[in-house]
């Protein structure tokens, strides 16, 4: 399983690169998955449904299930680490998409703004891969336009066949 993640500044077009890399690497015959992280605490499942009693009474871990979607929430799972907890819910992929975890070790791309942002919030010494900017930015890595995703997607692939 590679992992990929997709960073940068608030409102700067991260979820939208993540919706144009999904397909693009299905396309070519990847079993993807995604995970996004937010800083936000959110409440994910509602007060007074069945599965959020489950958790109320106690619960460390409650899985729901329907006949279209599957959502597991736990609070057992929280102190692991990243790599421990994406190899439990994403067993058999071939690659995750993240949105966020700009600390994180794993590779990255990161989504700038050049009419806003002067330089990235990572660098080469963070795993920053390339940047998808539509502007001019001074940056170390390449740097692809939001239309070439069939080009970012190379660039990942060859990257991360190598290991990096």
């Amino acid at each position: 399983m590679r992992i990929i993640l997709v960073v940068g500044r608030k409102k700067r077009g991260k979820t939208t690169l993540v919706e144009k890399l999904i397909p693009e690497f299905k396309n070519r015959g990847y079993k993807v998955g995604s995970i996004k992280y937010t800083t936000g605490d959110h409440i994910f499942d509602v007060p007074g449904k069945d599965s959020y009693r489950h958790g109320q009474a106690g619960a460390e871990s409650t899985l729901i299930l329907s006949p279209h979607k599957i959502a597991f929430f736990s609070n057992y799972l929280l102190g692991r680490n990243s790599e421990e907890l994406l190899r439990f819910l994403f067993k058999g992929y071939d690659l995750i998409i993240g949105e966020g975890f700009k600390d994180s070790p794993y590779s990255k791309i990161e989504v700038m703004d050049s009419s806003h942002d002067q330089v990235p919030l990572c660098t080469p010494q963070d795993n920053l891969l390339a940047v998808v900017c539509d502007g001019r930015v001074d940056v170390s890595v390449p740097v692809f336009s939001t239309n070439q995703i069939r080009e970012l997607t190379d660039h990942i692939e060859s990257k991360l066949s190598k290991g990096q």
